[in-house]
This record gives structure tokens, C-alpha cells and sequence, in this order.
């Protein structure tokens, strides 16, 4: 993984994520949630993919906080669109009985969902059973609509099935929601300080006026040797702002040499 991976977000995209749709995670595990972003090709900002901060019990009975990328059902069905082989999918629901049903009326819980998933090219359809036991969270959505949060289940298993190379080691929200794990609270983090505004402005001037990429080498340099002057905001704005100045001053020569020839 490299620097690159967080130029998919702008500064003001990356702050707007961390406090929103990664709350609480650190700058490594943005980068983690940028990198998985940048594999999948989903959106975080149409709620297509998630950094879930939660507490997960360890061996000697302690907890300890650690980051999970999620994906919602909206962004399995993207990855499989995208690969222009899906072919149609079926849900069915069925008590303890086990006889399917295309619809769910029972104001009980199914006992469990079933998808099926067809793929283009392929001899056999990829089915996905879900048992209502294994996934209800008890919580939420899973009491208000549990016919439709395991549906989900199943189809991401399903999908995951028919798609392995797009969406192998992807597990969706609703898979999660029963692991043992206790959700993070998040409260308001202590203010990080300031960072050295002079330094600030003053490395954003100096990549400004990089004219050749050995210009912004040393300028990076130079911001590297302060980067413990900095407040971790002020670097990863001036990371992005390097990106972008070293974007600029290769293009023109690219376009040189085409224009050589």
C-alpha cells in the first residue's frame, strides 16, 4: 500500500470520513479503509462501504479496539454488476417447517433465507442459506424487519459464491452484526494540537512553487525532517497537496515527449 491510495479523497473528503463514516479510527487505518476502497471500487460516500470500529474480546479477557471494513449489500450487488456477468438472483424464506416461500408474511421470524444467484458462462446457479440463529444481532433492524436483514445474508453469501475473485474476504454489515464484538462508543476526541501554522503555510507555498519533480523532492525532504512539527491534519494535507503538484509536473512532460515524436 502507498501514499496514493488516500488521493482518492480530497483533505476536507478525508476529514469528512473520519469523523463520519470512520469514526475513530487512526491515519493507518484510513489508509487501510482507503486501500480496501480503492480494491473494491466502491463509494463511501453512497454508503457502499464502511471502517466499523468495535471492542473484540481477546484470549486473556481484555478488549481491544480494532477496525473491520465492511461493505453494505448495496456495494456487493455494485462489484457484481460491475464484473457484466450477473444474471439474476432469487430469495425465498422458510420457518421451521423448511418449505420455501418467494414471500415472508408471518409476523414470526423465518427460520432461515435462501438465495440463489445465476452467473453468465456458468452450468449451475450459486446459493446462499442464511439461518435466521447464526446472523439475528437482537438488536435494531434485525427486530424491525429480520425477513429482510437475513435476505441479506444470504445474498452476500451467495454472491460471495458466485464471485470469488471480486469478493473473496468481503463480508457485509449485516453478516457482522452477530460477531463477538461490542461496538465502540466514539466520543468527542481531545483537541490534537495546533501543528506549526508558519511551517504549514510555509510548505504548502514551497510545493506551490515546485517547477520541476526534483524541486519537490527536496521539498518533501525538508517537510519530512518537520514532520514532528506538524499536526497529523497539516501532513496528510500536505501529502495530498505533493500528489497533486507531482500530478501537474509530469503530465507536462509526458505530453512533451508525445509531442516529440
Amino acid at each position: 500500500m502507498t501514499s496514493s491510495s488516500l488521493a482518492l479523497w480530497t483533505p476536507e473528503q478525508t476529514q469528512l470520513i473520519s469523523t463520519t463514516i470512520a469514526p475513530g479510527c487512526s491515519g493507518d487505518e484510513l489508509r487501510l479503509f482507503a486501500y480496501a476502497c480503492q480494491r473494491t471500487g466502491l463509494d463511501p460516500f453512497s454508503k457502499q462501504i464502511y471502517a466499523i470500529k468495535r471492542r473484540s474480546k481477546q484470549r486473556d479477557g481484555s478488549y481491544q479496539e480494532v477496525m473491520s471494513v465492511q461493505v453494505s449489500i448495496d456495494g456487493f450487488r455494485a462489484i457484481a454488476e460491475r464484473t457484466g456477468q450477473l444474471d439474476g438472483s432469487e430469495t425465498l424464506w422458510c420457518g421451521d417447517d423448511g418449505q420455501w416461500t418467494d414471500v415472508w408474511i408471518s409476523a414470526k421470524p423465518p427460520a432461515a433465507a435462501k438465495t440463489t444467484i445465476w452467473r453468465k458462462g456458468s452450468s449451475h446457479p450459486f446459493t446462499g442459506v442464511a439461518r435466521f440463529a447464526d446472523y439475528n444481532a437482537g438488536q435494531g433492524l434485525w427486530s424491525k424487519m429480520p425477513a429482510a436483514m437475513i435476505a441479506k445474508c444470504s445474498e452476500a453469501l451467495a454472491l460471495r459464491k458466485a464471485f470469488p475473485a471480486n469478493l473473496s474476504g468481503v463480508y457485509s454489515t449485516d453478516e457482522m452484526e452477530q460477531a463477538e464484538v461490542q461496538p465502540v462508543t466514539v466520543t468527542a476526541a481531545p483537541a490534537l494540537p495546533a501543528g506549526d501554522a508558519k511551517l504549514f503555510s510555509a510548505g504548502k507555498a514551497a510545493i506551490a512553487k515546485a517547477k520541476t519533480i526534483d524541486d519537490l523532492a527536496k521539498v518533501t525532504t525538508r517537510m519530512e525532517a518537520r514532520k514532528g512539527d506538524l499536526s497529523d491534519e497539516q501532513n496528510e494535507q500536505l501529502m495530498q497537496l505533493a500528489l497533486s503538484r507531482e500530478a501537474e509536473l509530469t503530465v507536462p512532460a509526458d505530453l512533451d515527449a508525445f509531442d516529440d515524436d
